[in-house]
């Protein structure tokens, strides 16, 4: 967790600014393995999986019970499916679309400098993994672009 992105301006150190995040990572990962043929494909159906486990781990250790879990993850993996759909739209666009996304979604204000900087680090993020084999994915042998606020 890069403290530089739970800032004032940035992305809010809550719950569903972590998890909003986490979406939009996920989203690009996702979506890049899909663009590897059928292993890409399965690979990001285990991620999807992998993911709604760890949200369902993540309920259970706040203390809801079976069935207070059960009625959060639908609208996690709702919310998060929404959002990878976002996502997925916008790296198709281009332009500007990312950055409205950025505001929309992950920013405690709508600061267009601050939604900028953050729709450029999705962009190498997306430009780092698009370079990268399926392999190299899986094992995550790649970089994180740098960010500071």
């Amino acid at each position: 967790r890069n403290p530089d992105f739970y800032t004032e301006d940035f992305i809010p150190d809550t719950t569903d600014g972590r998890m909003e995040w986490l979406s939009a990572h996920l989203a690009i990962v996702m979506n890049t393995l899909s663009q590897h043929g059928d292993d890409g494909v399965t690979l990001s159906q285990a991620v999807y999986d992998v993911m709604v486990d760890d949200f369902d781990i993540a309920l259970r250790e706040e203390g809801l019970s079976d069935s207070g879990v059960k009625h959060r993850i639908k609208p996690l993996a709702k919310m998060f499916l929404t959002r990878a759909r976002a996502y997925r739209l916008v790296f198709e666009e281009g332009g500007t679309a990312l950055v409205s996304l950025v505001e929309k979604h992950l920013l405690v204000s709508g600061n267009a400098n601050n939604a900028e900087k953050v729709a450029n680090y999705l962009n190498e993020f997306s430009n780092t993994l698009s370079t990268a084999s399926l392999e190299e994915i899986a094992s995550s042998k790649y970089e994180f672009p740098a960010f500071t606020s």
